[in-house]
């Protein structure tokens, strides 16, 4: 483990730690968002069933549902560096794994596992973060993170059908082309990822192993922001796994066409983050930021349900970019609960990545049984938007602002 003691100023090279560890992290949330567009190869060369697909959409979040808890409570025990390179090896070997499965069993147990996987690595992110940055430049982080993850995902989307295209419809070929990033990052991360120990931080970090999940689980607050996070990332997978086939089958919009639209909402959710996060940091102003997105994004995904016009689409897609700007306001959340320690945040994320895994998991299996149920994937879709007023919910229930941590930062060390 490379550890820098430092005094507590924050260096420059903290941006240098993040983004390249946000960028490990996102690349695997990258590779299960793209499988909508890999599907319809996938289920051509395996024979699957609506049902199946829903469920090999789902499955990257099932382990997360059960596992992510005492993952985030057992993996926030080890140097994040050590995490994050063994979370990243493992995530090569499964892509490779699914690139070669023969059947629908095997592709679906290597999904499940990289999933798990995925949100091993998480614990590291909460702890790297407390290390490097202040308090009140967390909302900063997440926003950054949100740019990142915008890109990426987006950048996936938008070559995915490219790259598939270009291999024939090799779905396992696109698998193996992620397996080769994910070595080069695994590669670079161990070259450069560090860790940084300071006062601040080694006081917060004594005697945590008393009621580390009572303490983190007992905030009002992070339930609140689970109930919002659950909506919208259910509609937010629900289109990922099915709105290329919706646009294909009843509008005969093509996957390059449907990817592009999707990466549209992904960069722009990106960019509106860094906007929102900043405004929501400065006012203190996120509540009311919640509530007001949480319509525009119903409203966005039932309108991208009803029509195949690409100039309509393109701007629905715009729109609902921008109300993903939320992400880091309300991601902040377990950083700023009130007299929260270091290893509980690592929980309190644990949790969050439950939800998140929920959501997501629910997402697809919810509307493929929908599509049987409804007999068409568009009311399925239309159904699935709604969902997303559990943000505004959110937006309305949550007590603590965004800058309540300004007056409770330091109350961790007395404790």
């Amino acid at each position: 483990m490379e550890t820098v003691a430092l005094p507590d100023e924050t260096p420059r090279y903290r941006w240098v730690v993040v983004s390249l560890w946000l960028l490990c992290s996102v690349v695997g949330y990258m590779v299960i968002s793209t499988l909508g567009l890999l599907l319809p190869a996938v289920s051509s060369d395996l024979r699957l069933s609506s049902s199946q697909q829903g469920v090999l959409s789902s499955s990257a979040y099932w382990g997360n549902l059960a596992l992510a808890i005492p993952l985030g409570w057992w993996m926030s025990r080890y140097s994040p560096k050590m995490l994050t390179t063994v979370t990243m090896v493992l995530g090569i070997l499964l892509l490779f794994l699914q690139g070669w499965a023969p059947t629908f069993a095997v592709l679906l147990a290597g999904r499940l596992a990289f999933g798990i996987t995925v949100s091993a690595i998480q614990p590291a992110r909460a702890l790297l973060v407390q290390q490097w940055f202040h308090q009140r430049e967390i909302v900063w982080v997440n926003a950054i993170s949100n740019v990142i993850f915008g890109v990426i995902v987006g950048g996936g989307l938008l070559a995915a059908p490219f790259i598939l295209d270009s291999l024939g419809d090799d779905w396992r070929m696109t698998l193996y082309i992620f397996g080769g990033l994910f070595a080069a990052l695994t590669v670079i991360w161990a070259a450069l990822g560090r860790e940084r120990v300071n006062t601040a931080y080694r006081s917060q970090e004594t005697s945590q192993e008393v009621g580390l999940l009572k303490g983190a689980l007992t905030h009002r607050d992070l339930w609140v922001q689970g109930f919002g996070f659950l909506g919208v990332t259910l509609a937010w997978s629900a289109f990922l796994s099915f709105f290329p086939t919706l646009m294909l089958d009843t509008y005969q919009v093509s996957l390059k066409w449907s990817g592009a639209i999707l990466a549209l909402s992904t960069v722009i959710g990106g960019v509106a983050g860094l906007g929102l996060g900043y405004v929501a940091m400065v006012t203190d102003k996120g509540k009311g930021i919640l509530v007001v997105l949480g319509g525009l994004m119903t409203g966005t995904y039932v309108g991208m349900t009803l029509t195949g016009s690409i100039p309509v689409l393109v701007v629905l897609s715009f729109l609902n970019g921008i109300t993903w700007g939320f992400f880091p306001i309300l991601y902040t959340v377990p950083f700023h609960l009130p007299g929260i320690r270091p290893r509980e945040v690592a929980v309190a994320l644990a949790f969050t990545t439950v939800i998140l895994s929920a959501g997501t998991a629910l997402g697809p299996l919810v509307t493929g049984f929908l599509q049987e149920a409804l007999g068409g994937l568009r009311p399925a879709l239309l159904v699935i938007s709604f969902t997303c007023l559990c943000l505004s919910a959110a937006g309305i229930l949550l007590r603590m602002g965004t800058q309540r941590v300004d007056k409770v930062e330091h109350t961790d060390v007395a404790r």
